[in-house]
């Protein structure tokens, strides 16, 4: 095996191009593992941790890009370099409509109409680059992560000082006067608004809202720690009142996960004075408050989906895959003894926060990488215990390396170690799709579920996988399309992450009776 790495000094690439480069050269024959990355101190450690241990890439500096390849000799690698160079010039090059510019002033002065800038730079940049479009009068779309609390919060403060809209730090998903923005599916425009501090969140209820032939006035994304105390929920305050003033919006849904204290009274507070109805899920959340406020309590993303519909006289009609206790009582019966525990491998962390509610009820402690407590927290991400559920988005997987959502390789990996546990009696999976994530998701986990199914039945038993796809028709990869691949092999396909937790539950809840 060859180890090669090239370094190009003062060449800068966003983290979004680099994501889909990586993920892409990886892929290639011949080539084990690579990386495309700028040369930022946290990169560099990644670079080391996957065997990139090399003086060129100690010596580089955060405007250098590296391109680190593994392969099975050193001609597959320089191959593999080549076709990233070539990628990214492409991208540089773009459609014959699109234009690229050396800096931000060049790109404003000739795209005056502009009012929008998304921002994807290292976290150490993002403060200068989202003060130079906000001061500018640019709303600001922040996909970069892992910027400290103190610096979000100072810069959505000029933002509401400006009055203008900071979506993210961390935001992944929004639908802005019907345009899909980086990793959110594509949907119809409608009456109800969504301001969420999830993406997959928003992606959900949105999917599920146009699929019951409704629509999205707008969708604002605000990151994951907007409704952290120590940023105030500047951003879901800003997108409420946006809403409120919206003509298109008719009803507005708010999602996330708990806020913390403070700033969950500040937002009930907000919406008791909103003029327009409101749908509410905090997931984790006490009801009492939320009502109290006049909004509609939501449990899940589901409930969530069908009040706002309810709201302008629609229907959410989502089918099951039959009765959920016929279903389980067939699969647990086909089961083995030892078979008893879940294991849940997702890309979306409101999935893994919405499973775990759903599920624990009926069979207890579920452990995770982010538990609903910190008692139930594994010890390792990738060694399950008893029931567990893993997050692939958290950081500790994302961290120099493209999302789940795009490189499915680390869950896939998942997929055949859970497949190799004689205990292991559930299978939950999450699908999203997209314009900007994995070409065909289900596709590239396919043979790992096969082949996790088939190690059950050859111990004598029998793997239930569960799964939902969070997307539409109008996404590239199609819906039905991906839903298809998955029944043919035998997988359990539900209309949505809440409905596959639930059946997931009952096989389990079937299979201790049976024991």
């Amino acid at each position: 095996m060859t180890a090669s790495v090239k370094v190009y000094p003062n060449q800068y690439y966003d983290s979004v191009q680099l994501l889909f480069v990586t993920s892409s050269i990886k892929k290639m024959d011949g080539v084990e593992t690579a990386l495309a990355a700028m040369g930022t101190p946290a990169n560099k450690t990644v670079f080391h941790d996957i065997g990139f241990a090399d003086e060129s890439v100690d010596n580089s500096l955060p405007s250098d890009l590296i391109i680190g390849v593994k392969g099975i000799d050193q001609e597959h690698c320089d191959l593999a370099v080549s076709e990233a160079m070539k990628m990214l010039g492409e991208q540089a090059s773009g459609t014959p409509d699109s234009a690229s510019y050396k800096n931000f002033e060049s790109a404003l002065k000739d795209k005056q109409q502009a009012n929008l800038c998304i921002i994807s730079v290292p976290a150490e940049y993002v403060k200068e680059e989202a003060f130079k479009a906000l001061n500018a009068g640019l709303h600001v779309m922040i996909f970069s992560d892992n910027v400290p609390l103190d610096v979000e919060r100072e810069i959505k403060e000029l933002a509401v000082g400006q009055g203008l809209l900071c979506m993210g730090p961390d935001c992944g998903v929004a639908n802005i006067n019907g345009i899909s923005f980086l990793v959110g599916s594509i949907v119809r425009k409608g009456p109800i608004g969504i301001c969420a501090a999830s993406g997959v969140g928003l992606q959900e209820v949105a999917a599920l809202i146009h699929g019951a032939g409704s629509g999205i006035s707008q969708g604002i994304g605000t990151g994951g720690k907007d409704l952290k105390d120590q940023v105030g929920g500047l951003t879901m305050l800003s997108g409420l009142d946006a809403l409120e003033k919206d003509p298109a919006t008719e009803v507005i849904t708010v999602i996330s996960r708990k806020p913390e204290d403070k700033t969950l009274s500040k937002v009930l507070e907000r919406v008791a004075n909103c003029t327009k109805p409101v749908v509410i899920c905090f997931m984790g959340c006490d009801e009492a408050p939320i009502v109290q406020s006049g909004a509609a309590y939501a449990q899940n993303l589901e409930e969530a989906a069908r009040l706002a519909l309810g709201l302008i006289g629609k229907p959410l009609d989502v089918a099951d895959e039959g009765s959920f206790r016929e279903i389980a009582e067939r699969e647990a019966g086909a089961m083995s003894q030892e078979q008893k525990y879940v294991r849940g491998l997702f890309c979306g962390g409101t999935f893994v926060e919405e499973s775990m509610v759903t599920m624990r009820a009926d069979i207890g402690d579920i452990y995770s990488n982010a538990p609903l407590s910190g008692e139930l927290k594994l010890d390792h991400s990738t060694v399950s215990y008893k029931h567990s559920v893993v997050d692939y988005g958290d950081e500790e997987f994302t961290l120099g390396r493209p999302h789940p959502v795009i490189d499915t390789e680390p869950r896939r990996q998942g997929i055949e170690r859970e497949g190799e546990d004689p205990e292991v009696a559930v299978m939950l999976l999450d699908f999203i799709l997209g314009p900007a994530v994995n070409a065909n998701p289900v596709q590239s986990v396919i043979d790992s579920i096969k082949q996790a199914k088939k190690a059950a039945a050859g111990r004598g038993g029998h793997l239930a996988v569960v799964a939902s796809v969070c997307g539409t028709e109008d996404d590239p990869q199609s819906l039905s399309l991906q839903e298809k691949m998955l029944r043919d092999e035998g997988v359990l396909v539900c209309p949505d992450n809440y409905q596959a937790a639930l059946l997931a539950a009952e096989i389990i809840k079937r299979k201790m009776e049976m024991n």
